[in-house]
Parts: C-alpha cells; structure tokens; sequence
C-alpha cells in the first residue's frame, strides 16, 4: 500500500495544486484514488484541470470546505491533496445532482450506476452540497440503493462561511449543488464518529417542521419555546447562544444526532444547518471545549481499533465546531495525530454537515466529527 498527503496554502491555483501534488505524489506512483479538497478562494475548475494534467490518472473525489485540515493544523486557505494505491484496490465514482421533487429517487439512482461497477461492499465516501435543503433525503436514498454490506462516511461542501455556492468533484468535473461519492474495495477500514455535546433540561418534541425549518416545538412557536428554555435570550444574541445550544435527537442507543440552529425568523421558527424530522423527540444540547475534546480522542481511538496498522485517515469535522473549540480546535487535531498515529498521515476539511452513523444507517450530523482509518491490506 503507497500513500502520500501534501497540501499547499499558495493563492494561486496551479501553484498551490503543484505544491500539494509534490507531497501527495511522492510516494505514489501511480495512484488508484485521489482525493483532493479546496476552499474557496481558488478558480475550482483550474484547480481540478491542474490535479489532472500534473497528476497520474486517477480516480478522483473531492469538496471545497471552510478549511483543510492536516497533521500540522488547519488552513483556512488551501489545497489539500491525498493518493493511494494499493494491490486489488478498487474504486468507481459518482457525481450527481438531485431535484427537489424527489431527491431519494436521485440517490438511488446513483446508487444503481454505482453498483454497475461490481463492487458490492466496502466503504462509501459522500460528500453532498452542504448548503441543500435536502441532502439527507438524497443520502437516503443512497443507501436504500447500497444496502447495509457498505460502510459510510464523508461532509458536506461548503464555503468560508459566506454560505454562496459549494462545489463538488471527481474525475468527471466539477459541481455546484450536487454530490461527490466513491465505492472503495479491498482496503482495510474502520470509521468512528462523535461530538461531546450532552443534554441537558426535560425534552422537547419538535411538533411542525419542514426540512431544515423548525416551526413550533411542544406545539408553541420555535424560539419562544427554545428561549425559554434557556432561561430568556434576546433574538440578538441568537447566534451566540445557538453556537453554545444545538438541539439533540437521541437515538436507540443512547446517542444523540445533533442539529446546529443557525437563524431565528420573525414568525418566531428556526432554521438549521440541516433537515430536521417532525414528531422527534429532542434535548438543547451544552458542551464545553474539555468534552469536545475528549469525544475527539475517543472517535480516533475506536476507529483506530478497527484496523491491525493505521496507515492513512480521512477527516471530516465541523466549521461550527472549529469556531465554536476556537483556539482549542488545535488541541482537536493534536488528539487526532496522537491516538492515529504522530507518523501517519491524514487529510481532511471543515464541512457543513458529517456523514456517518454507529449502526451502519448514515445519517448526516452537525458539530461533529467523523473519521475513516484505512490499514494496510497486507499487514491485516
């Protein structure tokens, strides 16, 4: 197995691919998968025509995200590029778009073409349009194509918070509005996702929504209720209080699906970073940067469990969670590099929304952090 990570913070496109493919090339000659991810103060179609004229032909799934997250840190302006190869390893792709009318039928669409390729389990990396109002009904239907012998994981594009457009790649081109995905067999894996947010105060049913609009919680309006349960807030300090404050969904299991609220309207709704389902039961989640930090760790160790000998790791953490950790969110990546491996590499970006699920049924989150450990297929 040959793996090679390089990145590159140069403001110009082809500069900045030549420096990340260096690294990324120089111990992978000849890649069966690359993955790439951006941000967005780089001409995204350069970038991608760049990593294809200088690079070896290859596979290729990529996002533009808030930042690129490396072993040495995050940077909010970057290049980011990982290769892989390996004897029997196995990969096909997807780029597509969905309508609104009926995204599950797109996803499983995609699913269709997918499977076309003969592979039939391993691990499938999603990375959607963030700023879709219903990427998790798309990535439903994903998965009723695929099936449960597949493993997921990945986040949603986005931009340095300026919430314009997202884009999407793979060796096909370049997207806006659309979904990145990659079937990969015959790597050892093992993925991992948590957040440290916990609840706090009686439930909530969340009694009238509509995709990411949340309209009336135990049947009042939204923020009345949501205020008054943190002891009276001013629409003013909204946005402080609801980085501090997501709302929690718990599972079977005990754990909780997070949903970042991200603006209070004047009919007294919520609107969140993600769709939020109707009738659920729900807490106002609290957490501090101290258990943020050690569900981190704790992600990295049961991924890293999963596989004999760490020998790459994919990373997909939130932006709301980097601002939120501020200059704590180094302490995050230290942790990472730490329970990883300090001499194995990795590649990631901030998203808007994390893929993955503790049962095998990926749902996408918020304020959370996910993570895939690939081992080496001849170490296993």
């Amino acid at each position: 197995m040959q793996v090679g990570v390089g990145w590159s913070d140069a403001p110009d496109s082809r500069a900045a691919v030549r420096e990340a493919l260096a690294g990324a090339c120089s111990a992978v000659s000849t890649p069966d998968i690359t993955f790439l991810f951006t941000t967005d103060q780089y001409d995204q179609h350069a970038v991608l025509t760049a990593v294809q004229e200088r690079g070896a032909p290859s596979r290729i799934v990529g996002l533009c995200g808030a930042g690129i997250i490396t072993p040495q840190g995050v940077m909010r302006q970057g290049i980011g590029i990982a290769t892989v190869s390996s004897p029997g390893l196995r990969v096909v792709t997807s780029l597509y778009t969905w309508h609104d009318e009926d995204p599950r039928a797109a996803g499983r669409r995609a699913a269709a073409g997918l499977l076309a390729s003969g592979i039939g389990n391993g691990l499938v990396v999603v990375l959607p349009d963030g700023f879709a109002p219903n990427a998790a009904e798309t990535l439903q239907g994903l998965y009723n194509g695929l099936g449960p012998d597949f493993s997921y994981i990945g986040g949603g594009a986005g931009d340095n918070l300026r919430f314009f457009q997202t884009f999407q790649f793979t060796e096909a081109g370049v997207r806006s509005g659309a979904a990145a995905v990659a079937l990969i067999e015959g790597l050892p894996f093992s993925t991992a996702i948590g957040h440290g947010w916990t609840p706090q105060g009686e439930l909530l049913v969340l009694t009238r929504a509509t995709r990411k609009m949340l309209y009336e919680i135990d049947a009042r309006p939204a923020f009345e209720v949501y205020s008054e349960r943190l002891g009276g807030i001013a629409r003013n300090d909204f946005a402080q209080v609801a980085m501090r404050h997501p709302i929690g969904i718990p599972d079977v299991r005990g754990n909780y699906l997070i949903r970042d609220p991200i603006a209070v309207h004047a009919d007294g709704s919520l609107e969140f970073a993600t769709e939020v389902p109707v009738n659920a039961v729900a807490h106002i989640m609290e957490g501090n940067a101290e258990r943020l930090l050690s569900a981190a760790g704790d992600v990295a160790r049961r991924a890293c469990a999963g596989v004999r000998v760490p020998r790459f790791a994919l990373v997909f953490d939130c932006i709301s969670r980097a601002l939120f950790l501020g200059e704590a969110f180094d302490r995050e990546i230290q942790r990472l590099r730490h329970h990883i491996g300090e001499t194995v590499p990795f590649l990631g970006a901030l998203t808007f929304g994390e893929i993955g699920g503790e049962t095998g049924l990926p749902s996408i989150h918020n304020k959370t952090l996910a993570l895939a450990v690939f081992g080496d297929p001849g170490l296993e």
